[in-house]
């Protein structure tokens, strides 16, 4: 990677530090925006055999729904994953919460596929925009020495979040009046209220030049962190197709596999999952990075075995027993995974890194979930169930194998060096 030359060889003024202290406001602020996109991204999850029963959707018609989100997020987290990096993050922070509450308006007035397809690739724009963006300012209106402790915020609050949208929408469809506009419009208040709330966020980030350039697709993986990027690349992966197997086509194998007619009780399936995913989080905070990892593979094979078994056996509470334990997994391997990363992070890399991170996320969460649904016509839901519990387990032994193979080497580099 070529150096960056200095201020003098470039003629130009040089690019001022990042200073970062406490900002409860502005921390405030972040926080409950990204919590807020969390949740309006896993809304539409309770929703998806309802739109099939409704619109007469078929599996290929839900799964190309599903690829909308993902087209429209990995696009931007590949072009504008670094953009708040060099302009601000205020200006890409409001223009996230702008697209997520727009996707709210067009899923409450939708009418069909199209309508579904243009959502969803507005959410995936948002969230695109908005997770390494709030992300980095959560970290930025902190003082440095307690960026462990947000690195665990940031860990745990998106998980939570997700689950708590997952299941306000599926007891407000169960429960309340208009099921396909209410949950829409729960959401849509306040992501508005958080957008002109943005607005008023104090910009600590300072601008740097390069903004063209940093449009260009690419991954941000700086040198001081790439090799610790690429050992939790595995935990991220297998941590995140599970979340996908959960919000893509858990809704369907609840109602289909374990007879669960409860949108609100299908819902709850998923908060089991995240919601157990983000206590681990906060639970693990002390233990060492790579640990957490291990302990999240470990888990995610228990997890994904006992899914399998639940719809053999039409089983409810074995699988929900599954999403606690699939829940450990999840939450240590993606805990860990992200805390690894940010604990060596470059301060002004800070939105693009965790751009990176997230974009290989949601390409875990998202192709295995795509390809799911396109075999379900041919192969049944519940092969198709067993074959993508399988592949979360293989996922799960490639990040064992990988952090085996990053300890081997520091132990070798400890010996060479005495």
């Amino acid at each position: 990677m070529a150096q960056p030359k200095s201020a003098i060889e470039t003629n130009e003024r040089p690019v001022a530090t990042a200073t970062y202290t406490a900002d409860r406001r502005g921390f405030a602020i972040a926080a409950a925006g990204l919590a807020l996109l969390a949740a309006h991204s896993g809304a539409p999850s309770p929703l998806f055999p309802l739109y099939a029963e409704q619109w007469g959707l078929t599996p290929l018609a839900i799964s190309t729904v599903f690829a909308a989100y993902i087209l429209g997020l990995v696009a931007t987290l590949l072009t504008a994953g670094a953009l708040s990096d060099h302009i601000g993050r205020r200006p890409v922070a409001v223009a996230a919460l702008f697209f997520a509450a727009a996707s709210m308006a067009v899923l409450a007035l939708a009418s069909g596929f199209g309508d579904l397809a243009v959502a969803r690739m507005l959410q995936g724009i948002a969230s695109g925009l908005g997770f390494g963006t709030l992300g980095a300012a959560l970290l930025d209106y902190t003082p440095a020495w307690k960026h462990a402790k947000v690195a665990m915020i940031n860990g745990a609050l998106p998980p939570m979040s997700l689950g708590l949208g997952a299941l306000t929408s599926g007891v407000l469809v169960e429960f309340a009046p208009h099921p396909f506009q209410v949950p829409y419009l729960v959401i849509f208040v306040p992501l508005l209220l958080a957008c002109a709330a943005a607005f008023t966020l104090k910009e600590k980030h300072p601008r740097r030049p390069g903004v063209l350039r940093s449009l260009v697709p690419t991954l941000m993986i700086p040198r001081e962190v790439r090799e610790r990027f690429f050992v939790a690349v595995g935990a991220l992966c297998a941590s995140w197709a599970l979340v996908g197997l959960y919000l893509g086509i858990g809704p369907t194998v609840s109602k289909t596999l374990l007879n669960i007619d409860s949108p609100s009780i299908g819902a709850l399936a998923i908060l089991a999952m995240t919601g157990t995913g983000a206590l681990t989080g906060l639970l693990s905070f002390g233990i060492k990075s790579e640990k957490v990892m291990a302990i999240g593979a470990s888990a995610l094979i228990l997890g994904v075995g006992a899914i399998a078994a639940a719809v053999a056996l039409e089983s409810t509470w074995l699988f929900f027993a599954a999403s606690v334990i699939g829940g450990i997994g999840f939450g240590a391997g993606f805990q860990g995974g992200l805390r690894s990363v940010l604990e060596l992070l470059p301060p002004l890399q800070r939105g693009g890194t965790l751009s990176s991170l997230y974009l290989v996320s949601y390409m875990a969460f998202g192709v295995p979930t795509l390809v799911a649904g396109l075999l379900i016509p041919t192969l049944g839901l519940q092969n198709v169930v067993n074959g993508y519990a399988a592949l979360v387990i293989v996922l799960s032994l490639v990040a064992l194998a990988l952090l085996l193979r990053s300890r081997t080497k520091r132990i070798r580099r400890a010996a060479t060096a005495t």
